[in-house]
């Protein structure tokens, strides 16, 4: 196996400096992609200095995006790299030696993976989302609103079964951070490029399973997620978040899903609801979440 790391940067190379800092010595990792997603700071000239030995660096011509830039990265690291897998890491996360083996090891004993995901943890420890369900549009959208999803979280939330073997069968895993067999990523056609920020887990996740590859969790391994620090510097508001997210979804179920003219109407009814609420509850009763 010949591993590379892709880390993409988007105006928050301190974050991204630091994870390089953290594995640029770990020998599982035969070199480390640095992709500067055509940042507004000094990002590209930052991150450059950094190139040397096992470390890349690429700088995008536009920002089109997460799943654009984690493109650009894993097909420089497939064909100019000749990496065999990838690890696609965000630039706020912490992974160890160990976790990295482990995730490697696996591509070794299950026959058809495609990505392989450990535990997902924050800075306290606790174990956040680490997978997720693919379901029709019903459930998804219950799983938009936020007082649905308290609701219904008993039938929303996905509960992996630990096999004999250690390891989980999940639909999708978060992008945060995962190992994926380049071959697979190349015959899947890679992050779908139109989604210009979130569902992309899910929509990579729908592709692979729609291929026969397999995506696993590695409820044995974990690794610490500081959540959404580069995505909070750059996008602030939670209603803007909030409309990506939205625009992402509703591309999803038109193209993946495939739902109809009426769905469509439908659809765009309820999350035009959940902004509302979300306007409320943020601007007007000044929560935060």
């Amino acid at each position: 196996m010949k591993v590379s790391c892709i880390i993409l940067n988007y105006n928050d190379s301190t974050t991204t400096e630091k994870l390089v800092q953290l594995i640029k010595d770990y020998d599982e990792l035969d070199s480390i992609v640095l992709v500067d997603n055509c940042s507004t700071d000094n990002s590209a000239t930052v991150l450059e200095r950094l190139e040397g030995g096992k470390i890349h660096f690429i700088s995008a011509d536009r920002n089109g995006g997460y799943g654009y830039g984690n493109n650009l990265g894993i097909r420089y690291a497939y064909e100019h790299i000749q990496a065999t897998h990838v690890l696609v890491a965000n630039p706020d996360v912490e992974v160890s030696q160990e976790c990295i083996r482990a995730l490697m090891k696996t591509f070794q004993q299950v026959e058809g993976c495609g990505v392989v995901a450990p535990m997902t943890k924050g800075p306290d420890g606790k174990t956040q989302l680490s997978s997720w369900k693919l379901m029709g549009l019903g459930g998804d959208l219950l799983d938009t609103g936020i007082i649905t999803r308290r609701l219904f979280k008993r039938w929303l939330t996905d509960r992996p079964v630990v096999l004999d073997s250690g390891v989980s069968y999940v639909d999708a895993v978060p992008g945060s951070l995962f190992m994926a067999d380049c071959a697979v990523l190349m015959d899947c056609g890679l992050y779908d490029e139109n989604v210009f920020l979130y569902y992309e887990e899910k929509i990579l996740g729908f592709k692979l399973r729609s291929k026969g590859y397999k995506t696993v969790l590695l409820q044995s391994q974990s690794y610490i997620h500081h959540h959404s620090v580069s995505i909070d510097k750059n996008v602030k508001s939670i209603l803007k978040k909030q409309a990506l997210l939205h625009e992402s979804k509703l591309y999803y179920y038109k193209h993946y899903l495939k739902i109809n003219r009426l769905q469509v109407w439908l659809t765009k009814a309820f999350l035009g609801f959940l902004m509302g609420e979300i306007w409320f509850l943020t601007e007007i009763l000044g929560m935060t979440w």
